[in-house]
């Protein structure tokens, strides 16, 4: 998965974002919604991110 691919273009939320984020506890679409305001904003990422934080839960590096 490209870490440079856009998640979220309202908050300009990035592969490498949500990366980060699992790697510091945050692995929860839920979690980043409230920490990084991901999906909140007009939640046309909203599955997307929820698919990109399931596939990288499994490989994170």
């Amino acid at each position: 998965m490209d870490d440079n691919r856009m998640v979220c273009e309202c908050y300009n939320i990035r592969v490498k974002d949500i990366k980060k984020a699992i790697e510091e506890g945050n692995d929860t679409f839920e979690k980043m919604e409230r920490t990084m305001r991901l999906g909140v904003l007009c939640g046309a990422c909203v599955t997307d991110a929820k698919k990109v934080i399931e596939t990288l839960k499994g490989n994170t590096d």
